[in-house]
């Protein structure tokens, strides 16, 4: 009988906590003031973090709470489609209005997004955004090539000194950035993109991590172009960790198209004979430096690989592939798949 108490009991307070939880954010997201619809135009920098967008928004007294704010904005998927420029709030307006008038852009049309999609080389991201903004090509490259110059404002070059190029850390996304905006306030936005999912999604999984930051990097831009499909990501990460583990060549063909700055679907014998520290089929172990900025899938599937003993992996043609745990299985699968 005393059990059963003790079950309902614990089942009674699980219920209130939850109740006053549910409460208090439900009523944290509610206006300031329903009655007050004057205008108020605020300012949001290009660049700024969910965290930062909620502090201008309580500075002007237009959310209740920060923290339930950001929760809110991330529980919904805002968080990462908020967009800079100048807006016009009301007290009036709930947070589910604010953050609909965020995404949908600013009022002074002075703002415009740009996209970096995954995988690109420092150059190929260059050269995106020159033809996105109109900015200038040899002036982003310069900034990305020194991350010395920016070594004092990020915390994963603070804790990691010895970054110079920044190639492996221009996090892909679509970024809302002034139209006016220079080379380094972009270069800036995407540093500051990745510094975020550094803090709060990589240096968590460090400590159970197979390795340490620089190469998570790397290995993750190798994932980053031999996987297609982000569910296959893990698996390929597996493959190549196994790999490293038994000192077994990583044989990567993202890695020979980068020695050779082209892709090749198919590589040839002269192609993996080239002379490059950037030659997986040669060279034991990682390459030098990420061979692209990967994604935040591609890191993911490094920090948490799946719990598989494969060695091999072929293209099925499909964007798939078939993975093996012994070379026979392999020449199997390659003869089946490859023509």
């Amino acid at each position: 009988m005393k059990k059963i108490i003790a079950v309902l009991l614990v089942i009674i307070i699980a219920s209130g906590a939850y109740m006053f939880i549910n409460n208090f954010v439900q009523e944290n997201l509610k206006a300031v003031d329903i009655y007050d619809e004057s205008k108020l135009s605020v300012e949001i920098p290009s660049g700024s973090t969910t965290v930062d967008i909620a502090e201008i928004l309580l500075e002007n007294n237009l959310i209740r709470n920060t923290k339930v704010f950001k929760y809110h904005a991330e529980k919904i998927g805002a968080d990462s489609k908020l967009k800079a420029g100048t807006f016009v709030f009301s007290k009036s307006m709930d947070a589910d209005d604010i953050l609909e008038t965020l995404i949908n852009g600013g009022s002074s049309g002075n703002t415009l997004n740009i996209t970096i999609i995954e995988g690109l080389t420092l150059e190929e991201a260059a050269s995106s955004i020159a033809e996105q903004t109109g900015l200038d090509y040899d002036k982003i490259v310069a900034l990305m090539t020194d991350g010395q110059y920016f070594k004092e404002d990020f915390d994963f070059l603070k804790e990691n000194p010895d970054i110079t190029n920044l190639q492996g850390f221009l996090m892909p996304d679509t970024y809302n950035i002034y139209k006016n905006a220079s080379e380094e306030d972009v270069v800036r936005t995407l540093l500051d993109q990745f510094d975020g999912f550094y803090m709060d999604e990589i240096k968590p999984r460090m400590e159970n991590a197979k390795l340490d930051f620089e190469k998570t990097i790397i290995l993750a831009s190798i994932v980053e172009k031999e996987a297609l499909l982000d569910e296959e990501r893990d698996e390929v990460a597996a493959v190549f960790l196994n790999r490293l583990d038994i000192n077994m060549k990583l044989q990567s063909c993202a890695t020979v198209n980068y020695a050779h700055d082209e892709w090749k679907e198919r590589l040839t014998y002269d192609d993996i004979a080239i002379d490059s520290p950037y030659n997986t089929y040669v060279v034991e172990g990682l390459p030098p430096t990420a061979i692209n900025s990967p994604g935040k899938a591609s890191i993911k599937a490094v920090l948490e690989p799946a719990d598989v003993d494969y060695l091999f992996f072929v293209a099925k043609g499909d964007g798939s592939h078939y993975f093996s745990k012994s070379y026979d299985q392999h020449i199997k699968a390659a003869d089946e798949y490859l023509d």
